[in-house]
């Protein structure tokens, strides 16, 4: 894969630790520790607004619903957010641990959290429709199966289950292949029973979902497989990251994973993003930058075509420093102790927000500080202490049209007003 990434947005003041393209892959959604999401415009490389103060606490994922984003939080809270004016629609409340990821698939919120439990959302109410017990530890990551209604989840306990959410309950869990937290899961496209899953043992393991056995490990990184994701309209392709790389992985064939390609970063990375229409790609890293490039299956022709057009923008937007969020300026690193709790802030100037300063008075493991990097089983951190509060968050918003929804052709007449962002 090509080493040159097109183009680095800077805008979060820590480390970036979820992204995703909105269906038209026009739209960039990022969410880091600094609290902020931010929306970016990838055709301009222009960052549209921000949600200065999304949470009380960092962001731990973004998702796409329709035109809305969903927001989830170490405050405990996850929220789902109006586009078109920066507002908060809902907060959803219920869990006790930190809420680390979600899935918004066919307009369904699922999410997972550190109290162990997967919770069923309807996008109009604060409450959950259901909070799903059967992990004995935090769930790192849930991805529910297109155009079904089966949820499958990755833990702490080093096990991945699946769920019914009809009934809200767990009918199948699959252990004994990983010995260590299993931090991601994903359904590969078109593979209805197979399910792959990353772990901080560093290995992805592929999953037959009718006998819960495993079909084939691979070692797959020198850290912690952090985030797996499938290629839209790609059977059986997926990405994965894990330490400072993005690899390309082929799952066609359950018995033999095949790696496509490898791309290295400066920095380690937290999350990964395939744009919809497959030309670029972004990786977020712990080093406060967010990489967009081009994805490895553009072929040679349309790579040329794309990196002059993204060379001839980023050329122009230097020029005219408009990739600059209206009325932000970048924080120093790290983020203020005033701003965030002591134990969130890093030993030192370098080192990761996941290697937090325990608490001291801390005897929980439930409801804990999650970390990639743990060297035990468990967390170590109570969150007992930390009030959920709802922060309103305002917004800034750049003066930018959006030209369009897709990157060969423009939409006519499909211009943004800067007080009423309307995405795709």
């Amino acid at each position: 894969m090509r080493s040159e990434p097109l183009h680095s947005f800077t805008e979060h003041g820590w480390q970036v630790s979820s992204a995703q393209f909105s269906d038209c892959s026009t739209y960039l959604a990022t969410g880091g520790w600094d609290k902020s999401v931010l929306v970016y415009n990838v055709l301009e490389l222009k960052a549209l607004f921000r949600l200065s103060v999304a949470h009380s606490l960092p962001v731990t994922c973004v998702r796409w619903l329709d035109r809305d984003l969903v927001t989830c939080s170490a405050d405990r809270s996850a929220a789902l957010w109006n586009t078109s004016n920066g507002e908060k629609s809902t907060l959803f409340s219920g869990h006790t641990g930190w809420v680390m990821s979600c899935d918004t698939t066919d307009n369904n919120i699922t999410t997972a959290s550190w109290d162990g439990t997967l919770g069923l959302w309807d996008s109009a109410r604060s409450t959950p429709l259901n909070l799903m017990s059967g992990h004995v530890a935090g769930v790192w990551d849930c991805a529910t199966l297109k155009s079904s209604q089966v949820i499958a989840s990755a833990s702490e306990d080093c096990t991945l289950r699946l769920w019914d959410r009809r009934t809200a309950s767990s009918f199948s869990t699959m252990a004994g292949g990983h010995d260590d937290s299993v931090l991601s899961v994903c359904w590969p496209v078109d593979r209805e029973f197979v399910l792959a899953s990353g772990s901080t043992d560093c290995s992805i393991i592929l999953w037959d979902t009718r006998t819960c056995k495993a079909l084939t490990k691979v070692e797959s990184h020198t850290d912690s497989v952090k985030e797996l994701v499938p290629l839209p309209h790609q059977p059986g392709i997926m990405a994965s990251i894990g330490d400072n790389s993005l690899k390309i992985w082929d799952t066609s064939d359950s018995t033999n994973i095949k790696l496509l390609g490898s791309r290295a970063f400066p920095t380690d990375l937290e999350c990964v993003a395939v744009s919809p229409d497959q030309l670029t790609h972004v990786c977020g890293g712990v080093n406060e930058t967010t990489y967009m490039s081009l994805f490895v299956g553009v072929d040679d022709d349309a790579h040329a075509d794309l990196s002059l057009k993204y060379k001839a923008t980023v050329n122009r937007v230097n020029e005219e420093e408009s990739n600059k969020v209206v009325g932000y300026s970048r924080p120093a690193h790290p983020t203020k102790s005033s701003e965030i709790p002591a134990h969130y802030i890093p030993r030192d100037q370098g080192s990761s927000p996941r290697d937090i300063t325990p608490s001291p008075d801390v005897t929980s493991s439930r409801d804990s500080t999650p970390s990639r990097d743990m060297t035990s089983s468990h967390g170590v951190t109570s969150l007992t202490d930390v009030e959920l509060c709802s922060v309103t968050s305002p917004i800034s918003v750049s003066p930018v049209s959006v030209e369009g929804c897709k990157r060969e052709s423009s939409c006519s007449d499909s211009g943004v007003d800067v007080t009423s962002l309307s995405i795709c």
